[in-house]
C-alpha cells in the first residue's frame, strides 16, 4: 500500500543520500560470448610431474590422433543440470529487459571428426605391375667398392687399390699354374703321353746336348687351302731355283797349278 508515510520515508532517504552522494549507478550487463562446448576444450594445468615416460606420452597421442575416438557419453545428471539452467536463464533475461530478448542459439548437430584434414593418395597409377616400383638396389645389389669410376676420377688411393689386386690376382695364377705343373710332373710316366709345357721343356733339354740338332719347318708340306697361296709358293720356288743358279754360275774356278810351273 502507497501511503504517506511511506511516501515521506522514501523522500527522507533520497534526501540523505543526495547530500552523502551515495549514487548507485545502473551497471551495464554484458553476456560473455563463449561457445557452449568451450569449457570441454579448456586445459587443466598440472603441476606434478606425469609417471609416463615420453615414450609413452608420444605413444598415447599417437593414438589418439589415428585410432578412432570413442564418443564421450554424457551423464544424465548433468543433462538435467544443463536442461534446468537454459530454462532459468530464459526467465531471467524475459524479466531483466524492457523488450522480448530471443533465445540464444543451441548447436543442434554434433559434428565428431574422426578422419584426418587430408587424405593423402598414392601418386602411381593403379593398372602398375608391382616389380615396376622396385627400387634400384632391390633389383641389383650395391656395388661395396661403390661407383664405376673412369681412370680421370680415380684418386690416387683408387689407382693404388686396384694395381694391388692386379697383383694379387697375378700371384694366385701363377701359383695355381705351378701347383698344376707339378701335379703332371708326378702324374708324367715314360710311356704317357706329355703336355704341350712338359714336352717343350724336354725338347729343349735334348737340344743342349752335343750332336742334336733341331729341324725346323719351313712349312711347304703344309696343305694349300686356296689357289692363291699355291701359286705364291710356286713362284717363291722358281725364285729361289733362279737364285741358286746364278750363284753356281759366279763361283771363280780354281786354278789348277802344274809341277812344271814350280820348278825352279
Amino acid at each position: 500500500m502507497v501511503t504517506e508515510e511511506t511516501t515521506l520515508e522514501l523522500e527522507e532517504i533520497i534526501k540523505r543520500r543526495i547530500k552523502d552522494q551515495a549514487w548507485d549507478d545502473v551497471v551495464r550487463k554484458e553476456k560473455p560470448k563463449e561457445d557452449p562446448f568451450e569449457y570441454k576444450k579448456r586445459l587443466t594445468l598440472d603441476q606434478e610431474k606425469s609417471k609416463l615416460s615420453l615414450a609413452e606420452i608420444y605413444e598415447q597421442e599417437y593414438l589418439k590422433l589415428n585410432q578412432k575416438k570413442t564418443e564421450e557419453e554424457e551423464k544424465p545428471e548433468h543433462v538435467e543440470i544443463q536442461k534446468m539452467m537454459e530454462t532459468l536463464f530464459v526467465k531471467l533475461d524475459a524479466l531483466s529487459n524492457f523488450h522480448f530478448m530471443p533465445k540464444p542459439p543451441v548447436p543442434e548437430v554434433k559434428i565428431v571428426s574422426n578422419l584426418p584434414a587430408i587424405t593423402m593418395e598414392e601418386v602411381a597409377p593403379v593398372h602398375v605391375s608391382n616389380a615396376a616400383l622396385l627400387a634400384p638396389e632391390e633389383i641389383k645389389e650395391k656395388n661395396k667398392g661403390g661407383d664405376l669410376k673412369t681412370d680421370a676420377e680415380k684418386t690416387p688411393t683408387d689407382k693404388k687399390r686396384d694395381r694391388r689386386k692386379r697383383k694379387l690376382m697375378k700371384r694366385v695364377k701363377l701359383k695355381e699354374k705351378e701347383r698344376r705343373q707339378k701335379c703332371l710332373e708326378k702324374k708324367s710316366e715314360p710311356g704317357a703321353k706329355l703336355s704341350r709345357k712338359a714336352s717343350e721343356a724336354q725338347l729343349k733339354k735334348l737340344t743342349k746336348e752335343r750332336g742334336t740338332s733341331l729341324l725346323k719347318d719351313d712349312g711347304r708340306d703344309k696343305a694349300l687351302k686356296s689357289s692363291k697361296a699355291f701359286f705364291s709358293q710356286l713362284q717363291d720356288q722358281v725364285k729361289m731355283q733362279i737364285k741358286e743358279a746364278r750363284k753356281s754360275q759366279k763361283r771363280p774356278k780354281k786354278q789348277e797349278l802344274s809341277a812344271q810351273k814350280l820348278k825352279l
